[in-house]
């Protein structure tokens, strides 16, 4: 019957477009993850630089992308500071 067979069509659109959701929610994931590891890693690399304590990676990965993009930027305009 027509409307049995527009509910299976809906419940299927349904599950693929929820399939689709979580696969791009991975890949934005992992993206940010890689992002949130680089930046952490330029922290710790100019913490060293500078001589201030480093801190722990773990600690960095608990902060916010816009977190960690002032701690870097606050460390490049010392390490600027500190060559003029």
């Amino acid at each position: 019957d027509y409307e049995w067979a527009l509910s299976g069509a809906r419940e299927e659109g349904l599950e693929m477009g929820l399939a689709k959701g979580r696969e791009a929610g991975r890949v934005e994931g992992r993206e940010e993850g890689r992002e949130q590891g680089f930046l952490a890693g330029r922290i710790q690399t100019l913490q060293e630089i500078l001589g201030v304590t480093v801190t722990t990676e773990d600690e960095l990965l608990a902060q916010s992308r816009d977190e960690l993009t002032t701690t870097l930027a606050d460390l490049q305009q010392r390490l600027r500071d500190r060559a003029n």
